[in-house]
């Protein structure tokens, strides 16, 4: 290859090389904290770790490939149009073709990789992942078990533990029911229990010691049956071969793609993964087609124009080619056709602009290069002017060092604030467009209306866009300061005694504020999008579009050693259906009393539930010692009012902090588990103020890496960003599973990445 040839490939391929890993961050954030939770409930081994982490990468690569392909081409391309490079090249003879052969050659070795992405390794990773997480999600139930929180996560068993201890652990007076004949629930009740888990393949048994169980047979209402037990095994859930999964399309290999082409029941299914699989590649080749002319003509922006037109071109090309395919899954347009579109209308988009970048300029074309010239000189000379005066009128106050802003503060607020906008609308909208992805076979399901999913989209973006605002003022500010300092601006400013922690005050100040705003949105503003987005998202999945709503749990813990169980609570009349109480002895887990009724109702007057058609068994150890049949009766000592079953389950987003403190304490009372709501809490104060932390890592990184320009800035950016996502969702994870305490997983990344950026911040040698 020829030097130049080179030197082309390394500026694409560089800037490739940070796009893939920007864009695939993004999108791999969604699916990291799931992942970390899974990791930290089981004990994997170290290549079990390796591959469930690689898993979910080539579905995100099929997209993030031609996006990075964009993104070399333009801002490559870009950065030699407006350093004047191409204009060289063409002064001393060299056409267009020398600049093309190494773009499209770099573009065709990345359609043969998302090739290889879509047809074979997304298929098998989807199949592997899905088998993993089914089998990891049998065993998972042995260890989301909290003391005081009703657990029915195991098949038809409720399980109700009122102390754990110990590293196995071990379970102190357990309360299990057999839910499976709603009509007649067995209770059994044991002082001791643990899990016995023979691994993934193994069989899953709840061990108990010293207990009994408790049977009735509602067609004999006087029959009621205690059996004591030293030791019993309960085994939960048969696991001698790996859970079997439903292949979709997207799982299958391509040979069972091809045998699925010859059913007429699923051939048109087929037909579309398979145009899928082979079209999604080609915009590798067809969007540096349109990229390469309009890299090449940029004469002015650069790499920001060259991101700027990426966005708009990657939004342009998915929304065709998810439209396609949307199209070609209600059978209203051939699959070949809809799906192979996309690329069609771009590659005629590319070859027109590729004839027209190379042909000779005309007169006319030439006349307006020349205005331009003389209009920018115009515009310098009148900056200039405005400049002059500004430092006039402000020369007392900046000597005595009162002005604020400066002029250099609004300088660097200003290209700041350009990095920042620019990245966040970049980092959402790939997020979104992932998103789109992913809910597409669901609106093709269910047919959902077009405003329906544009609304789903208007009041998901507060969300993304709070979600990444962290990443893009530290990507901002690395490039900000890292391209000051490649251009010796901070040098300029040291030798005439400017400090660089007065250069960075205003970023400082902007992150802190932004810091502010970002409570304030997740405090007041979020959790009505929140619950307004979440309702359109279970319209577009088939599901009903609640937002806030009470399920009736079935199960309560009462507020004196009691639990309520009911099959149904109409919360309007206060009205139970099928209601039994257990009562416990105030020392040890014993049962001393089980009452029921068919129907009970809250009379206000009485202040008193009213019950009817029932029984009340006084019970000793293991035998009946009363029981009363009755008609209607009342028990004083039930002193739960309405409002105690009443509670609303709503998501920890859908509320502010304080309603979440109001929740958390309602739960806690009726026996819920609050541990991961109580995390939630503490992140609603503890995220918003990483804005001004990841502001304080970046601005050393940017005054000591800053000489590499504004790729470094990024790539840096995207290591602190990933390793920052990964601690706190790690300690996320081990939050909700109660082996951090709330406040300690919620703070604990601020805090690391706060000491951290304070030391780093400090050590700048200003």
């Amino acid at each position: 290859m020829r030097i130049l040839s080179r030197y082309i490939l390394k500026e694409v391929a560089n800037y490739a090389a940070i796009g893939l890993l920007v864009f695939s961050f993004v999108i791999y954030v969604r699916p990291l904290s799931q992942l970390l939770e899974l990791v930290v409930q089981h004990n994997l081994s170290g290549s079990n770790l390796f591959i469930l982490f690689l898993l979910p990468l080539p579905a995100i690569l099929m997209l993030t490939i031609p996006i990075a392909v964009l993104v070399g081409t333009l801002m490559g391309l870009g950065r030699m149009a407006a350093d004047g490079e191409t204009i060289a090249l063409r002064a001393v003879g060299l056409g267009s073709g020398p600049t093309f052969r190494p773009v499209l050659i770099f573009a065709l070795a990345a359609w043969l990789l998302a090739s290889g992405m879509s047809l074979f390794l997304s298929p098998a990773a989807e199949r592997q992942l899905a088998r993993m997480q089914a089998r990891l999600g049998a065993a998972e139930a042995a260890y989301q078990v909290q003391p005081r929180v009703f657990i029915e996560r195991f098949p038809h068993l409720l399980l109700y533990v009122q102390n754990i201890t110990g590293s196995r652990p071990e379970w102190h007076d357990v309360f299990i029911a057999d839910t499976k004949h709603p009509n007649s629930i067995r209770v059994t009740l044991a002082k001791t229990g643990w899990v016995v888990n023979q691994g993934l393949s193994g069989p899953l048994t709840l061990r108990l010691n010293h207990g009994a169980t408790h049977e009735y047979d509602p067609s004999h209402p006087d029959a009621y049956t205690i059996v004591s037990f030293a030791h019993s095994d309960i085994p939960v859930q048969a696991r001698t071969s790996p859970p079997s999964i439903q292949k979709s399309p997207a799982m299958l290999t391509l040979a069972e793609l091809w045998r699925r082409l010859h059913v007429p029941a699923e051939r048109h299914a087929a037909l579309v993964e398979l145009n899928y699989r082979l079209a999604l590649p080609f915009a590798t080749l067809v969007l540096p087609l349109v990229g390469i002319p309009l890299g090449l003509m940029t004469r002015r922006g650069g790499k920001s124009f060259g991101l700027i037109l990426t966005i708009l071109l990657v939004f342009a090309y998915y929304i065709l080619m998810a439209s396609g395919l949307s199209l070609a899954k209600q059978g209203r347009l051939d699959p070949t056709l809809s799906l192979w579109a996309a690329n069609l209308l771009f590659a005629v988009w590319g070859s027109i602009l590729l004839l027209r970048f190379n042909r000779v300029p005309s007169r006319s074309q030439r006349f307006k290069e020349k205005l331009e010239i003389i209009r920018a000189w115009f515009g310098k000379k009148f900056a200039s002017r405005l400049l002059a005066r500004q430092r006039s009128s402000t020369r007392s106050a900046r000597e005595r060092g009162l002005a604020f802003p400066q002029i250099l503060d609004i300088y660097v607020l200003k290209t700041w604030l350009f990095y920042f906008a620019l990245l966040l609308v970049a980092f959402s909208g790939i997020y979104m467009v992932f998103d789109f992805f992913q809910l597409l076979g669901d609106i093709v399901r269910h047919h959902d209306k077009l405003f329906v999913v544009l609304d789903y989209y208007r009041f998901l973006t507060p969300e993304v866009v709070y979600r990444m605002m962290p990443l893009g003022i530290l990507t901002a500010t690395l490039i900000t300061l890292g391209l000051m300092t490649k251009w010796n601006e901070t040098t300029a400013l040291r030798s005439v005694g400017t400090s660089l922690f007065r250069l960075a005050a205003p970023i400082l100040t902007l992150c802190a504020l932004l810091s502010g705003a970002m409570f304030l949105l997740a405090n007041d503003y979020l959790p009505y999008t929140n619950q307004r987005q979440d309702a359109l998202r279970n319209i577009i999945k088939g599901k009903p579009p609640q937002t806030a709503y009470s399920p009736g749990r079935q199960w309560i813990s009462g507020q004196r050693r009691r639990i309520y169980y009911y099959r149904y609570f109409d919360s309007e009349r206060n009205v139970f259906g099928h209601l039994t109480v257990f009562e416990f002895s105030r020392h040890g887990f014993q049962l001393t009393r089980r009452i029921y009724a068919n129907r009970a109702f809250w009379e206000p007057h009485a202040e008193n539930w009213v019950l009817e058609d029932g029984w009340v068994r006084d019970i000793a150890g293991d035998r009946v010692t009363n029981y009363r049949p009755f008609t209607v009766a009342t028990f004083r000592e039930l002193s739960e009012r309405p409002s105690y079953f009443k509670t609303e389950v709503k998501p920890s987003e859908q509320m502010s902090a304080l309603e979440l403190w109001r929740y958390i304490r309602e739960l806690r009372q009726s026996g819920f588990s609050v541990v991961q709501l109580s995390v939630a809490f503490y992140r609603k104060f503890a995220y918003p103020l990483i804005a001004l932390i990841v502001a304080m890592i970046g601005i050393p990184f940017a005054y000591s890496t800053g000489k590499r320009g504004a790729l470094s800035g990024i790539a840096i950016s995207i290591g602190i960003a990933i390793l920052y996502w990964s601690v706190s969702s790690l300690f996320v994870a081990m939050g909700n599973l109660n082996q951090l305490p709330p406040a300690m997983a919620a703070w604990s990344p601020d805090v690391i990445f706060g000491l951290g950026g304070t030391f780093l911040f400090l050590r700048v040698r200003t």
